[in-house]
C-alpha cells in the first residue's frame, strides 16, 4: 500500500488487528523486510510497517530532507492518512532515534513507546562526564560499518556488507537464516549515507524528560553496537520508562530469545495497550 504525504510517498504494510502500533525499522538504507519478523505481534495489535522516505518501496525525494525530524513528521502524517489518532510506536535501532522523535515532536500520537536496542543519540548537557556509556563496538564491526559509509558504490555491494554484519549482531539465532528472508529486501546505500551523517548531529537525551507516554526499553546484553548502558541512559531520563536486559540477545532481541521477548512485551501491553481511536481516511 501507498500513501502520499509531506512530498513523498510512503509504502507500508498493515498486519493484525488491535490497537495502532506504527512499526520503524533500523538500519536505514534497508526495507521493512525485517519488520516482518515481528508479524506474532499481530495477533494483538494492528502491525503499521513502513517504509521511511528514501527506503525500499517509498519514494525517493532529495537526500537533503532526510533529517531525523522529517522522518518523524512523515510517521505521524502516515498515521494521520490512515485515520489513526493515537498509536503505540515502536521503533528498532534506527528506528528508535524516529520514534524518540516522534514522541518529542507529536506527543499527542503517541500511546506508548517501545524502544528496542536503540540510543538517544549523542552525548547532551544532561550527561556526565562518568556516565557508563557501554563498551565501543568490535574492530570488525567498526570496519564494516566505515566501508558501508565510504566504501560501497553500489545497492549490491552495500547489501553484501549489511549481511556480514548479521553474525556479530546476532547471539543465538542463525545469520543465515536470517540472511534468506532478508534475500529480496530493496536497499537503498545514498540513503544510509546521508542518514549516517545524521548521527553526527542528532541528539534527544537533553529533551526526553518532555516524554510522558509509557515507555519499555528491551535491550540485549550481547548487543555489540547498542549496549545495555545507552537503553539505561534513555531511561533515567523518560518518567517511569523500564528497561529489560536480554541475558542471552544481541542487537535482535526477538530473534535471539523469542520467547522472552514475547513474554516481556506482552506483559507491559497487558497494563498500557489500549484501544485506540481510528477514523476513516479522507
Amino acid at each position: 500500500m501507498i500513501a502520499t504525504v509531506n512530498g513523498t510517498t510512503l509504502s507500508y504494510q498493515e498486519v493484525g488487528q488491535g490497537p495502532a502500533c506504527l512499526m520503524l525499522n533500523g538500519g536505514m538504507g534497508t526495507d521493512q523486510t525485517l519488520l516482518r519478523t515481528l508479524d506474532p505481534l499481530g495477533d494483538r495489535l494492528r502491525l503499521i510497517q513502513v517504509d521511511q522516505r528514501g527506503t525500499g518501496r517509498s519514494g525517493r525525494p532529495p537526500l537533503s530532507t532526510l533529517t531525523m525530524a522529517q522522518l518523524a513528521d512523515d510517521a505521524a502524517a502516515l498515521a494521520g492518512h490512515l485515520g489513526v489518532e493515537r498509536t503505540l510506536v515502536l521503533g528498532h535501532s534506527f528506528g528508535g532515534f524516529v520514534a524518540q522523535e516522534l514522541a518529542l515532536r507529536h506527543p499527542e500520537l503517541v500511546a506508548g513507546l517501545v524502544l528496542v536496542a536503540t540510543t538517544a543519540g549523542r552525548l547532551g548537557t544532561s550527561d556526565r562526564p562518568d556516565d557508563e556509556q557501554g563498551p565501543p563496538p568490535p574492530a570488525e564491526v567498526t570496519a564494516i560499518v566505515r566501508a558501508m559509509v565510504s566504501g560501497p558504490a553500489t545497492d549490491d555491494t552495500f547489501a553484501a556488507m549489511t549481511s556480514s554484519l548479521l553474525p556479530y549482531y546476532l547471539h543465538r539465532h542463525d545469520p543465515a537464516a536470517l540472511t534468506a528472508r532478508l534475500q529480496h529486501a530493496v536497499y537503498d546505500v545514498a540513503t544510509f549515507r546521508a542518514t549516517a551523517a545524521l548521527l553526527n548531529t542528532w541528539s534527544a537525551i537533553d529533551r526526553l524528560d518532555r516524554i510522558a507516554a509509557p515507555t519499555l526499553l528491551l535491550v540485549g546484553r550481547q548487543d555489540p553496537v547498542c549496549a545495555p548502558a545507552q537503553s539505561h541512559r534513555i531511561a533515567r531520563r523518560i518518567p517511569g520508562a523500564q528497561v529489560i536486559e536480554l541475558a542471552e540477545s544481541g542487537h535482535f532481541p526477538w530473534l535471539d530469545e523469542p520467547a522472552r521477548f514475547y513474554r516481556v512485551l506482552h506483559d507491559w501491553l497487558d497494563r498500557h495497550a489500549r484501544p485506540t481511536t481510528t477514523a476513516h481516511p479522507g
